[in-house]
């Protein structure tokens, strides 16, 4: 029988990738320097709470944009640390957008839903020209990754937008069934139970949008990592998705991939607004 252990083996990376520290504080200076770099909006407000506002890295001539929503379990981390993302497209022609969200415990992950949802209708309708809403996609990172797919769920006609108003997600590392979640140590903080993790579950529904969808895993990283996004390529069949395992990447350098220019994610992410 698997206990709690084996939980936290399987669904908390910094268990078994070396030296984090050192991962976040790269992650920092990368995201500093990008700041200074690049021309950007920083703490666009899109609702009530401190923590509801986005940065828009606006790209000359922009043909498109890219929405990236950050990881860190639903409990931690900002826009700020993986900022650096958008010095892979926007050199590119690509309008970067960097979304920040409430965070567990104060509140519940589907408020956070609800929150990246409110962000998008406010990037989309607000933010955006002309050019860039006719190539918008969606990427995110662990439980960015989880957010970024769950945009395909949502019925945005019902907030004003057309119905499909992304042309693509490429999720990186997400958890689409949080059920064993809460068999980890984590769930001290998110608070999850079996009722939410249900209505939470991606899995078990079918998406309403008909985007193009990229699910990607690090070859390093666990069993169940690998077994979610293959389990949701599988449910959500009719969006044909690609999955994909990132050759040599763990959980955390996945997001090299997508903030680098020749990284097989970035290529992915621009491939995948055409068409």
């Amino acid at each position: 029988m698997k206990d709690s252990a084996w939980y936290d083996k399987e669904y908390l990376p910094s268990l078994s990738v070396a030296d984090t520290a050192s991962v976040f504080k790269h992650w920092k200076v990368r995201s500093t320097a990008t700041q200074k770099r690049l021309k950007h909006v920083v703490d666009i407000p899109y609702g009530p709470n401190k923590r509801e506002v986005m940065d828009f890295y606006p790209a000359e001539n922009a043909r498109g944009c890219v929405i990236f929503i950050h990881g860190g379990y639903w409990l931690g981390f900002s826009k700020f640390e993986t900022s650096f993302v958008a010095e892979g497209f926007v050199g590119q022609g690509l309008s970067v957008g960097l979304l920040n969200y409430p965070l567990c415990p104060e509140v519940k992950i589907g408020d956070i839903r609800t929150s990246c949802a409110k962000a998008f209708v406010q990037l989309y309708s607000k933010v955006l020209n002309a050019a860039e809403r006719k190539a918008v996609v969606v990427t995110g990172h662990s439980a960015g990754g989880y957010l970024a797919a769950a945009y395909l769920a949502e019925d945005w006609s019902a907030r004003g937008l057309p119905a499909n108003p992304i042309k693509s997600v490429v999720s990186l590392s997400g958890v689409f069934d949080v059920t064993p979640l809460i068999k980890t140590s984590l769930n001290s903080g998110l608070r999850l139970d079996e009722a939410q993790a249900k209505a939470l579950n991606l899995i078990a529904i079918t998406p309403r949008s008909k985007a193009k969808l990229a699910l990607a895993v690090g070859q390093n990283e666990s069993s169940e990592f690998h077994r979610q996004s293959s389990d949701l390529g599988k449910s959500w069949a009719v969006l044909r998705p690609q999955v994909l395992d990132v050759t040599g990447a763990n959980h955390f350098t996945m997001v090299d991939s997508l903030a680098t220019k020749t990284g097989v994610l970035n290529r992915l992410a621009v491939e995948m607004m055409g068409g």
